[in-house]
């Protein structure tokens, strides 16, 4: 198995369990992001960027949606990549409009799970 940080060993294919299973916190009311969505955000982003899952597990987005030391799982469905403060303004106002969650990612890095 691949040396993770540390020196710890860890197993690539482990997949854990989702994080809203583990602690099962009622979720906000948001909206799930939807065609039209994927549409907007592929009109402000370019296509390359906004990187969307197999399934509504967030399949095929497991390197955004579980943490570095595979302990916790999330289920994004959609990945956005801006790469300009006019796109990152244009993605944020609307999910804001739609009521859309946003969970920023800075790298996986978190040692908590905030990351996912």
């Amino acid at each position: 198995a691949p040396l993770g940080r540390m020196g710890a060993r860890w197993n690539s294919n482990a997949v854990p369990p989702l994080t809203s299973e583990r602690y099962p916190i009622k979720r906000g009311d948001f909206a799930e992001v939807d065609e039209a969505d994927i549409a907007f955000f592929k009109s402000v982003i370019p296509e390359v960027d906004v990187l969307t899952a197999d399934d509504a597990e967030g399949g095929g987005l497991e390197a955004f949606n579980i943490d570095w030391l595979a302990t916790v799982r999330g289920r994004a469905r959609v990945v956005l990549r801006p790469r300009t403060t006019e796109q990152l303004s244009q993605v944020m106002k609307h999910c804001h409009e739609r009521g859309l969650a946003v969970c920023p990612q800075g790298g996986n890095t978190g040692l908590v799970g905030g990351s996912v």
